[in-house]
């Protein structure tokens, strides 16, 4: 005859609940802090460079100078074009929503960063070395829309299909919010053929994006496997 034995879960008392989401919330906090930090690193060091030219494009445009990605491309433009593809890793590990509050962070922290850095450079600096405001605003607005665009609709396109499918999608679509916003409202109105240029900065970060993070990405699929509950 076998013996049947009941056992009973202890159950968690109310002080105990109280200590496990009080360690599971600082724990995402600290997490939130330190994918922010990352990112803002690449903000603070695209914000750094964004009044130098990138050049390495123009020669395959001819000598149609007007065209060239000169122009537009800058080499802090270029650098803030990694935030998007940094949001597509955080949202393949955390999820989507965890993504977006690390992106928030990390623009809370990379400003803070650049205040200060403007504050004590202030009195060595003339009127001629800041940026128009037009510009920044059109930056930044377009840098923010496309981290937040990538790494929303890499969370809805992954889970099914192709591994590359979902970083592909979030990279088609922070790319374009990037190109929608900065440049009509950078250059609406100007005597410059901004449209072309908007077609083909994105098809340099497309380029840029399959040649290079696609197969980083799939190099990153099993260190960085989605936390319980996220497909991918």
């Amino acid at each position: 005859m076998t013996t049947v034995t009941e056992r009973h879960t202890p159950r968690e008392t109310a002080m105990q609940r109280l200590g496990r989401h009080t360690a599971e919330f600082f724990g995402a906090l600290a997490r939130v802090f330190v994918l922010a930090g990352v990112l803002a690193l690449v903000i603070v060091f695209a914000f750094l460079t964004v009044d130098l030219p990138f050049r390495p494009f123009d020669r395959f445009f001819g000598g149609a100078v007007v065209v060239q990605p000169s122009n537009w491309l800058t080499v802090g433009g270029l650098i803030m074009g990694a935030g998007p593809l940094v949001a597509i890793l955080f949202a393949r590990k955390f999820g989507g929503e965890e993504a977006s509050r690390a992106v928030t962070a990390a623009w809370a922290l990379a400003a803070f960063a650049v205040f200060a850095e403007l504050s004590y450079l202030a009195p060595m600096l003339e009127d001629g070395d800041f940026p128009s405001v037009r510009f920044v605003v059109g930056f930044v607005a377009s840098a923010m829309a496309s981290q937040y665009v990538a790494a929303s609709v890499y969370d809805v396109a992954r889970g099914g299909g192709a591994w590359w499918r979902a970083p592909l999608f979030g990279a088609i679509g922070g790319y374009l919010a990037l190109g929608i916003v900065y440049f009509p409202y950078v250059y609406w109105g100007a005597n410059v053929p901004w449209p072309n240029w908007m077609v083909t900065d994105f098809a340099i970060r497309m380029g840029l994006a399959i040649a290079f993070f696609l197969p980083v990405y799939a190099m990153l699929r099993k260190t960085l496997r989605p936390r319980g509950g996220y497909g991918g």
